[in-house]
């Protein structure tokens, strides 16, 4: 196994009665990391005017603790004398802030902590270092351990009263429950495909898993595994991960090894038994686990894809989902043999990141400039964390938001567009209703309504537009009327009443 794929094994830590047997101190030295960038030549002397400012027993460099292939400088603040935590902590600020008036920029520290209570400072689903983070305001990292590097690095970034609150609110938390020598002790270890227990839930169609089913007895003997067909409802999947009507969900169970030589052979066999049919593999996997998957700009899932020989592989997942109730489901596409390879690796990380992530070969993805080969277990800012139990509730509430947006917006679009087809029909009815004729009267009547101003008359009371052309013959006249139909009509009926006066006299 590569080094780069090593896990941590949940056979590493003690058990809880033995914990409870250990003799544990509430006073213990402070270790730290600070980079090169942010050093100055006269650290030392910095080290030695702090222990005399403080009455602090010991502040030494610290060769032991400096961290592979990562240039800076470790140092320790050590007095076992009680009550003394508070000068340590103020002490560790004096430091800071003669570097920063030095270097002239802000500076971020990394905090050393015995392995063995990473998981307490972390707590459940991180629980404990985000209620820190909440309370703090700082930017904490508990990174991935480093290979032959016994300390875990805890990265704090932000201003020097972030920093300072971070460092005391994470002693204070260490105080609780105190630090043994057995702490010290703890190294990570690497994954043991043997030892851990694996659930691995595959999704394949209904005729994929009626044949594994039919014929599984063979393949649990063989592989010393447990096969189960598992309802769709017992899996909650995020939005985008809906389930086909012919897809159902496999459960393989057993150690880690057993259950990937177990997979490796069902793909194998139902490839055979569907012959012409593409065999679709699909990985159920927590959704929290998305990102780790495809890594930073997509290099993890690239190198996935390259140790397959290339298979192809997609994470089918809703943005920034972070709910570890949910799941998403990692699909992988290729020949026969791109996919019994790329299955397995992908199964392997799962159960890494699920015993604490990847060990690294050095520390050297610690510094900012290298940010892109992090792989941790990344804790983020306060503001993320803080939503980090809501967050899929949140985004299935704004997507409910925005689908009722667009319904509305639909509609409003619909109901303009039925005010714009009425206003268009209602224009072509007025353009039906205009008249424009022309009229025959004699040239006696003609010459009455001139004389007493009728047509001029016409247009202000009816608004219709009379003209009397100059062509005319013998004893009639041309009228010229243009205007509504009904405002026209009336027009000639007063036109006609004086032609009937006319011919009463």
């Amino acid at each position: 196994m590569d080094q780069d794929q090593r896990g941590l094994s949940p056979q590493s830590s003690k058990s809880s009665s033995h914990q409870n047997q250990v003799s544990r101190s509430k006073e213990f030295q402070l270790d730290f990391f600070i980079q090169k960038k942010f050093t100055s030549d006269d650290f030392k002397s910095i080290l030695e005017e702090t222990q005399q400012k403080y009455s602090i027993k010991s502040i030494y460099v610290s060769q032991k603790n400096e961290i592979p292939e990562l240039e800076g400088l470790a140092f320790t603040i050590d007095d076992p004398v009680e009550n003394k935590m508070n000068a340590k902590c103020d002490a560790v600020l004096h430091i800071l802030q003669s570097f920063q008036e030095k270097c002239k920029q802000q500076i971020n520290i990394i905090l050393l902590i015995p392995e063995g209570i990473v998981s307490f400072l972390i707590g459940s689903k991180g629980s404990q270092l985000a209620k820190i983070i909440e309370e703090t305001n700082a930017k904490i990292t508990v990174n991935q351990p480093i290979a032959n590097y016994s300390p875990r690095t805890v990265k704090i970034v932000g201003d020097l009263s972030t920093i300072n609150c971070a460092i005391r609110a994470i002693t204070k938390k260490m105080q609780e429950r105190g630090i043994s020598q057995e702490d010290y002790k703890k190294v990570p270890e690497a994954l043991n495909p043997q030892k851990v227990n694996s659930k691995a839930k595959l999704i394949f169609q209904s005729s994929a898993v009626d044949y594994i089913m039919k014929n599984k007895n063979e393949v649990e003997n063989k592989y010393h595994v447990q096969i189960k067909a598992k309802d769709s409802n017992d899996i909650k999947l995020t939005q985008k991960c809906k389930l086909k009507r012919d897809d159902k969900i496999v459960q393989l169970q057993g150690s880690l090894s057993n259950v990937q030589d177990a997979l490796s052979s069902l793909i194998r066999r139902v490839a055979e038994h569907q012959k012409k049919q593409e065999l679709e593999i699909k990985i159920v996997m927590p959704a929290s686990y998305a990102s780790k998957l495809i890594g930073a700009k997509g290099c993890q899932i690239r190198d996935l894809a390259t140790k397959s020989k290339g298979a192809q592989i997609k994470v089918l997942s809703d943005k920034d989902e972070t709910d570890h109730d949910y799941n998403c489901i990692v699909q992988i596409a290729g020949n026969l043999q791109n996919k019994q390879d790329a299955s397995k690796l992908i199964l392997q990380q799962i159960e890494c990141f699920k015993n604490g992530g990847p060990i690294m070969d050095s520390g050297k993805f610690l510094n900012d400039e290298n940010q892109i080969s992090q792989l941790s277990n990344n804790y983020d800012d306060f503001n993320k964390i803080k939503r980090q139990k809501s967050s899929s509730i949140s985004e299935r509430n704004s997507r409910s938001r925005s689908q009722s947006r667009r319904k509305h917006k639909h509609q409003r679009k619909r109901s303009i567009e039925k005010r714009s087809v009425s206003s268009s029909y209602s224009k072509r009815r007025e353009r039906t209703n205009v008249l424009s004729t022309k009229m025959i009267i004699s040239n006696e009547v003609m010459h009455i309504l001139e004389r007493y101003d009728k047509l001029r008359e016409y247009k202000e009371r009816f608004n219709v537009d009379t003209q009397a052309e100059d062509s005319r013959r013998n004893s009639e006249s041309y009228l010229r009327l243009k205007g509504k139909l009904k405002d026209c009509l009336i027009v000639i009926e007063e036109i006609l009443n004086e032609q009937q006066k006319i011919l009463r006299k």
